[in-house]
């Protein structure tokens, strides 16, 4: 690799709101990207999204192959808290609901990780007022020949009912759901009860997140 190469992926500054362990993760980056002949972009997008678009997310390694599925790539992630806790996951997400995905309708991307949009029918609310139908967004999608996916979280299906944890996203007006544990798939009547119930009692007891210092705070056991 080019000294200038070197020298542009060495002015990637790690931002200040990550945990240790997220910057310990941006380090690897860095320094596996150095040694690769592949082009450095995934780096930079992948510094972006940690730092702007989900600020508890920063990757521990960049776009690994899952074996024996050549047509989809995973990117894995590090948190600066637990997602799957339902109270903090309560605490981070702006809007908490079921919805059933009733189709794909975008492939708009803000960097250069690909996102996909789906239009998804609000079915009832935890946390927040949603009416109607709005737009989803989930991070991973089709990028040339092959899948992107974030910690193997597979694009949502059309049809499918879920459980959506999100940020909304003014600009873009489509909320962003947080991978993994933002879209739990429900497949009866009695499941979707039992989410409801689960998540409801979480919300009554939210750990609110604190943007800018990577952590959460506890408000209550």
């Amino acid at each position: 690799m080019s000294d200038k190469i070197k020298q542009e992926v060495n002015k990637i500054e790690i931002p200040e709101e990550l945990s240790e362990s997220s910057k310990k993760g941006v380090m690897k980056a860095k320094s596996e990207r150095v040694k690769s002949n592949n082009k450095w972009s995934y780096l930079i997008a992948a510094v972006v999204i940690a730092s702007l678009t989900f600020t508890f997310l920063s990757p521990s390694n960049v776009h690994e192959i899952i074996p024996g599925e050549p047509n989809i790539e995973t990117v894995s992630q590090s948190n600066t808290f637990d997602t799957s806790n339902p109270r903090k996951l309560l605490g981070f997400s702006d809007n908490v609901f079921v919805g059933k995905v009733v189709e794909q309708v975008g492939t708009k991307s803000l960097n250069d990780f690909p996102e996909t949009q789906f239009k998804v029918e609000i079915l009832a609310n935890i946390k927040g007022n949603l009416n109607g139908s709005v737009t989803v967004n989930q991070q991973g999608g089709h990028e040339w020949n092959k899948v992107v996916v974030f910690e193997g979280d597979k694009l949502l299906d059309e049809g499918q009912t879920y459980l959506f944890a999100t940020k909304h996203l003014e600009s873009e007006n489509w909320h962003t759901l947080v991978p993994v544990h933002g879209d739990i798939p429900i497949d009866d009547n009695q499941e979707k009860m039992k989410l409801i119930e689960k998540y409801t009692n979480a919300y009554e007891h939210e750990i609110p997140f604190e943007f800018g210092k990577g952590s959460e705070t506890d408000t209550g056991k």
